[in-house]
């Protein structure tokens, strides 16, 4: 009897999946393919954060994006121009603005908080303003950031 019971425990953890939380992105192992979050409240969490934007519409509405994705609820995924660390952010960045601009800016972007820790976009990403682009860094994680960046000609209304 004794063997029986745990041949049924090898075969259940056997069977487990390895999946990352959409919301806290930590590992948990999940007894179906389709799991996509660790726990019941970080479900509930991550749907009502998910319906908040800032603008009364989703500049990502009707688009199929990869599961997993932070998306910023300003801008449209496909605004995105880097992904990346940070020394490659500056590098990029450096495409755009000029040395002394530069320098005034990684002033807001080192005081970034990561997306992952505190959940919240405003203390999350920082605005950086040119005469022909609006653009947005998000600090993802510890190690990610990404930018977006828009064009003033496409004449976006809802973009603050």
């Amino acid at each position: 009897m004794e063997l029986n019971m745990r041949t049924k425990e090898m075969n259940i953890k056997n069977k487990l999946i390895v999946k990352t939380c959409l919301f806290c992105r930590k590992i948990f192992y999940a007894k179906r393919n389709s799991a996509k979050f660790c726990n019941e409240s970080h479900k509930v969490q991550y749907n009502k954060w998910a319906k908040t934007t800032y603008y009364d519409h989703d500049p990502n509405e009707g688009k199929v994006l990869h599961p997993g994705i932070i998306i910023n609820p300003n801008i449209p995924e496909d605004k995105l121009i880097f992904q990346g660390d940070k020394d490659s952010l500056y590098r990029k960045l450096l495409e755009c603005l000029s040395e002394e601009q530069l320098f005034h800016e990684k002033e807001f972007i080192e005081e970034l908080i990561p997306f992952s820790t505190v959940k919240n976009w405003l203390k999350s990403s920082a605005q950086v303003f040119t005469d022909e682009y609006f653009m947005e860094v998000m600090r993802i994680s510890q190690q990610e950031y990404k930018l977006y960046k828009e064009s003033w000609q496409e004449n976006n209304e809802k973009i603050f």
